[in-house]
């Protein structure tokens, strides 16, 4: 095996390898074991076919893509070692050459970490709204609270109503031919959601418990999936359950069910105080993201389409994870949205290119300040844990003990975004004012928080 790096371009290494006849040779070998098992000649019993009789009869590119599988990722591995290249996300190989002699040739583009030049990382200009808590802040944190705590009742003989969820069964017909994913049981639907296709919802309003009923939708024309684009839809429901929200009254009693307070007003304090936490979060939130935006703008990243592609990857988990605690599968939620798994992707490269460039911009800055971890930190964090999960120090530094490297790295990188704020210069401006582009409402963000009571 012999390798060559032709270049590095864009935080991608070139590489040229070439395999050696004999090597190749073996993996021919191989791939004939396997291949001769699946083949059959007149004459001969499967399996007992001479391998010359193989390649004459079928032609020896027959073993060419088994032979390839045994043998590039070695020689690739091979070739990382002689030329020192990490890479950092799965290579494309492209082959080159099969010659006569056995010689096998291909190339591949390797991810490697790219070169960061760091711009300006202290003194940078940002702005933050002001923060203020007021009492109407509080007055909505308890109107929030009586809502998520609202008795759900049953409707028996009303019909749904928008904000009403009703637990149906549907399944779609295109010209009275069921298509797939288009069918679900008891799936509980909030009216006014809007998470079906458009028009879907509307027409559930009115119905009641036993009810069936056509809900006729027509797809986007610029529906993903293309054999359901632009046509017309008839959804078979059958309600099941209708539920709606019965408003809760702030009194003592509210304050004794929900907390440990016995006093509403002993609950408004506390809401008042975890508030004021919660703001702080969120200030610090914002400060971290307008400083590593403003880092972000001054620097040179070139991030390779195979990090941000890894990082695509990463989100649609997530994102599949949260559909499925909501009882629908990826597969379902691209059906009715028409939406699929290449526009996600396409929606989400900003993002996602992004947060690679973030990864490196902070890596480079741990490097370059000479952030580390003290003893002393690590063992406050693992505390922190510790209280936070209602187990022992001992019982939280256990179970990190496989993944402390990553432990400690997270923590660096959480003293570089802190680095970024701490030489930082902050102006603070009124929330209203359109300088400050992160941020659309103060107010709402922050009484998403749950009181601690």
């Amino acid at each position: 095996m012999s390798a060559r790096l032709e270049k590095i371009e864009k935080s991608e290494a070139h590489l040229s390898i070439e395999v050696d006849a004999q090597t190749f040779e073996e993996g021919l070998q191989k791939a004939y074991r396997k291949v001769v098992k699946q083949v059959a000649i007149p004459g001969f019993r499967k399996g007992r076919v001479p391998r010359e009789l193989l390649e004459a009869h079928f032609g020896r590119e027959i073993l060419f893509e088994d032979a390839i599988e045994m043998v590039v990722p070695n020689a690739f591995e091979e070739a990382l070692t002689e030329l020192d290249i990490e890479p950092i996300a799965q290579p494309e190989f492209e082959i080159e050459e099969i010659k006569e002699d056995n010689i096998l040739k291909f190339k591949a583009v390797v991810p490697v970490k790219p070169e960061v030049v760091l711009g300006q990382t202290e003194g940078l200009e940002v702005s933050i709204p002001v923060f203020a808590l007021d009492e109407a802040d509080v007055d909505r944190r308890m109107e929030d609270m009586a809502a998520h705590y609202a008795q759900l009742v049953e409707k028996v003989d009303e019909p749904a109503e928008m904000g009403d969820t009703a637990t149906i069964d549907f399944e779609g017909f295109i010209d009275d031919v069921a298509f797939p994913g288009g069918a679900g049981e008891d799936y509980p639907l909030e009216l006014g959601s809007h998470t079906f296709i458009p028009g879907f919802e509307e027409q559930v309003v009115g119905l009641k418990v036993g009810d069936t009923a056509d809900v006729s939708v027509r797809f986007p024309e610029t529906y993903q999936a293309e054999e359901l684009a632009g046509k017309n839809a008839v959804f078979k429901v059958t309600v099941h359950k209708i539920e709606t929200k019965k408003s809760r009254e702030l009194n003592d009693e509210f304050a004794q069910e929900v907390s440990n307070f016995d006093t509403l007003a002993e609950l408004r304090d506390d809401v008042r105080k975890n508030l004021q936490a919660s703001m702080e979060n969120h200030k610090k939130s914002l400060l971290r993201e307008a400083a590593l935006t403003k880092a972000l703008e001054g620097c040179e990243i070139d991030v390779p389409a195979a990090v941000v592609k890894m990082q695509l990857a990463n989100m649609l988990e997530r994102f599949a994870d949260q559909l499925k605690m909501q009882g629908i599968s990826l597969e379902q939620y691209f059906q009715l949205t028409g939406r699929n798994v290449e526009r996600f992707n396409e929606e989400m490269w900003p993002e996602g290119e992004k947060n690679a460039r973030t990864n490196f911009l902070l890596e480079k800055i741990v490097e370059e300040k000479g952030i580390t971890i003290s003893d002393e930190e690590l063992d406050n964090q693992i505390v922190e844990i510790a209280t936070s999960m209602g187990i022992e120090p001992d019982q939280a530094r256990q179970n990190l003990a496989g993944v402390m490297d990553d432990f400690t790295y997270r923590l660096k990188i959480e003293k570089a975004l802190d680095y970024l704020v701490d030489h930082a210069v902050v102006t603070e401006v009124d929330d209203e004012n359109e300088e400050n582009p992160a941020v659309e409402n103060i107010t709402a963000a922050v009484t998403e928080s749950e009181p601690e009571a």
